[in-house]
């Protein structure tokens, strides 16, 4: 080969290696600063229209008797207006009182206040207590006062009954229960089972 051709594959070496040298500090930097915007606006759009969604969230808090509250979450929102409330989404609590029994609440939603632990669920609200279980469309939980009340389509299952009621509250330290109907004319439904299967 002549010296001519050589310095053709020379000079267009040169040229191939000056544009792939800047297309990497130029064109390439605007690319990962278009993607990184990008990443930034919609993380930025997700929080914003979320208010200040969080995954996977979980409190706990103990009182000095030695009872135990931890509630759980899917999702969770902070309400910006009252940062003490937490909007929370497909929620599980459990109780752990001092003589080693447990209450479980499970619910759709619930509103939690991180200053005194008072909670309402609402939505599908089911809590199991030992052999009893009870379903509701609304349960609110005072953790300080240890009171627990059921409202609106109550359904009470145990061992030994089947009950239905507008209201149900329940201490749960001294197990002190009141049942109750929105409308004083209506009675509480009970239902017995006995373990031959007569009713």
């Amino acid at each position: 080969m002549s010296k001519k051709i050589y310095i053709q594959i020379l000079i267009t070496g040169v040229i191939l290696l000056i544009i792939f040298f800047v297309y990497l500090v130029y064109f390439k930097n605007i690319d990962n600063k278009l993607v990184e915007n990008e990443v930034k606006s919609s993380a930025k759009n997700l929080l914003e229209s979320s208010d200040d969604l969080i995954k996977e969230m979980s409190y706990y808090s103990e009182d000095n008797k030695g009872n135990k509250y931890e509630i759980k979450s899917e999702y969770g929102f902070i309400n910006p207006e009252k940062t003490n409330l937490i909007l929370m989404d497909n929620v599980k609590a459990v109780i752990y009182l001092a003589n080693g029994e447990k209450i479980y609440i499970g619910s759709d939603k619930a509103e939690y206040n991180n200053n005194n632990n008072d909670t309402a669920f609402n939505g599908s609200v089911k809590m199991n207590y030992n052999e009893h279980k009870i379903t509701s469309e609304n349960l609110n939980l005072s953790f300080q006062n240890k009171v627990v009340t059921l409202n609106n389509n109550v359904n009470y299952i145990s061992n030994i009954s089947n009950l239905e009621a507008d209201k149900i509250s329940i201490d749960f330290l001294n197990k002190n229960t009141k049942i109750q109907m929105n409308d004083e004319y209506k009675n509480v439904l009970v239902k017995s089972i006995l373990k031959n299967g007569d009713n």
